[in-house]
């Protein structure tokens, strides 16, 4: 889809508030930043910086309009994880931002193509 009218401002505006957040968020699991909510979860250390590797990759991703298609792609199998990982450990209503971050990230998937 052309980044035009009303839709077209809406992707931007979506793929920089995901650009944001993934950097943000995988910037705090590259920095070790979360080893211990990862433990409490049942994951190894590892996966903390594999996934926020991954975060922040697809949160420079966002930023380019021909790297917006894989970066949703990406972030929807991430959170679709992490919800599943909070909701299994009794933390459903942590699972709100992932939701809205998966919810975003379809949207910028669907009118990226």
């Amino acid at each position: 889809m052309a980044d035009n009218g009303n839709a077209g401002k809406a992707v931007k505006v979506a793929s920089i508030l995901l650009a944001l957040l993934f950097l943000l968020n995988g910037g705090l699991k590259v920095f070790g930043m979360m080893v211990d909510r990862f433990a409490l979860w049942g994951y190894p250390a590892w996966f903390q910086y594999l996934i926020g590797v991954v975060e922040v990759l697809a949160g420079v991703g966002f930023l380019r309009r021909a790297t917006r298609f894989p970066a949703a792609a990406v972030v929807v199998v991430i959170m679709l994880g992490a919800i599943y990982t909070l909701v299994r450990a009794g933390a459903a209503a942590q699972a709100a931002v992932p939701a809205v971050a998966l919810i975003l990230a379809m949207f910028v998937g669907k009118n990226s193509r």
